[in-house]
Order: structure tokens, then sequence, then C-alpha cells
């Protein structure tokens, strides 16, 4: 019923007659649906809403046949918001003379000053992993994976959720960027277990993200790892919440030891606290889809 920036949710409809499309639209987000099970013609959307939403204009289920007749139903929910988070970061000289070397071994066009370099991967490459995430969240599995909560590794949250950060380079902004998953801290080389049950769509070095894994929980529900110093599993390994995936590092924009963690619904990066919380889990998806 309630959903906020960056929040999660679910829509829960029943089809009349087969269709070649169908799932939830929030104005011109489109999110599909998949079959709930044992419950014939009826069907499951996550739906979300982006970091910086200033509220819902039009929600609704469509469903269209191959003919191209569509059919919608309005449903309502109710928009509150949540309170603005900003940083700002001081980049250093030796930060960029320790961190440009690694990407230029991945980003071999980078050119000018470390500055330059630095903004190229901060913008240019920031944007490429985006659309690498987007076409790795294109295609789920069909049939949920998850169970329950996902787990929080042990440590000090060091930054949060759509934290808006501004990068200052010898006192002068330089840029600005929204950090879209929480870090936390750990010990170096800390043992990173699967947050849920899932299946691992990518094991792999990804730019701002460094070391990276990705997990595919089903029906679009995602979770990331990353800064990962040792990665310890492989695409299309089966995991559950005592798998470990890797170590924790400072690979990729990192400058220290952390885990920095993420969940995504059909590649839009959503706050993780509620998927921590088993509580909104049962109020918000669990007896919804029970009492159905």
């Amino acid at each position: 019923r309630y959903i906020r920036p960056g929040g999660s949710g679910i829509v829960v409809y029943d089809l009349s007659e087969p269709a070649q499309k169908h799932g939830a639209m929030i104005d011109d987000l489109f999110f599909p649906g998949f079959a709930l099970n044992g419950k014939e013609n009826r069907f499951i959307a996550y739906i979300a809403l982006p970091w910086n939403s200033k509220g819902v204009q039009n929600s609704r289920v469509v469903a269209s046949d191959q003919a191209g007749n569509e059919g919608t139903a309005a449903f309502t929910m109710v928009f509150k918001n949540v309170r603005e988070k900003s940083d700002s970061i001081n980049i250093s000289d030796n930060f960029l003379n320790s961190k440009i070397p690694e990407f230029e071994e991945h980003y071999p066009e980078m050119t000018g000053s470390q500055t330059d370099k630095y903004l190229f991967v901060n913008n240019e490459v920031r944007n490429r992993n985006a659309a690498t995430i987007m076409e790795l969240c294109g295609t789920p599995v069909a049939e949920q994976l998850w169970r329950d909560m996902f787990t929080r590794m042990p440590g000090q949250t060091m930054a949060g959720y759509a934290e808006e950060r501004s990068y200052f380079y010898q006192g002068k902004e330089i840029d600005h960027q929204v950090h879209l998953g929480i870090d936390i801290a750990s010990t170096a080389n800390a043992p990173i277990k699967a947050a849920n049950r899932g299946k691992v769509v990518f094991a792999d070095y990804l730019g701002i993200y460094g070391n990276m894994v990705l997990i595919d929980h089903g029906q679009g529900v995602f979770s990331l790892y990353s800064h990962l110093s040792r990665l310890d599993t492989t695409v299309g390994a089966e995991v559950d919440q005592n798998t470990v995936i890797a170590y924790s590092g400072a690979t990729g924009m990192a400058g220290g030891d952390h885990l920095h963690f993420s969940m995504l619904i059909h590649g839009m990066f959503v706050t993780p606290i509620e998927w921590w919380d088993q509580h909104w889990i049962d109020v918000n998806i669990k007896e919804i889809v029970s009492q159905l």
C-alpha cells in the first residue's frame, strides 16, 4: 500500500485470458509479471520507484494479446517521501595515484590529467556499468528463488542508499553522483556470503564496482556485491545464505576495504533496508500473497 522513493512493492493480478505481454506500469516504467506458484491465471509483478521519485501519477496493470488488444486496471499506492541525504568527499592525489592505474588497465582510452581520468571513470564508466547491470537484470529467473529476509553482513554502515555525493579536489567541487547501495565496514578479506537463495549471473570486474557479484533471486529481484578482493563463485552457480561468494576488498572506486551492497528490482537500485527486514517482507509480500 505504501511506497517511497527507492522503495519496493508487489502487485498481484489475475488474467482472464492469455496475454503476450503483461505487468505493472508505474508512470512510464514497466515491470513484467510472473506466474504465482500454485495459482492458475494469477501473477505477481515486483515494482519499485527510483531514488529521486517525486510521486506517482499513474499506476496500472496492463496486458496485451497477440493482436495488440490491451486491457488495463488501475491501482493506487500511498506515496511517502524520504529525507534527503548528502555527503562531501575529498579526492586526494594519493587516492588518484593509487586508483587510476587500476582503471587504466581496463579503460586504456582514458586521456588527460589524473582528475580528467577520474572524472571519466566516475561518469562515463559509471554509465557503462549501469547499462551492463540493467542488461544483466533484463531476463530474470521466472520463479521465486529467495526465501524470507535477506541477510546483512555484520559491520558498521559507512554510507547509505541514495546519498547524494559532492566530490571536491583541492577545495573545488568537480563532480556530483548518487550512491545507490549501502557500504558496510569490514576487516580486510572478510568472507562475503550470498544474502539469499539465488543464481549467480555475474562474477567479474566491472569498473567503479571493481570485482563484483550479481545474484538473480527470481522474478526481477537481484542483489549486488562489489569492491571485492577475490571472487569465490562463477556464473551459473546456485547459492544460498551459507554460500561464500567472495571476500571483501577495495577494488574499483573504493578508498578502503568494505562491502558495497545493493538490491535491485528489474535493474532499478532500491534501498536494501526493506529487504533486510523480515517484518517488511511479511507485511508487504508474504501475507498479501498467502491471503489471495
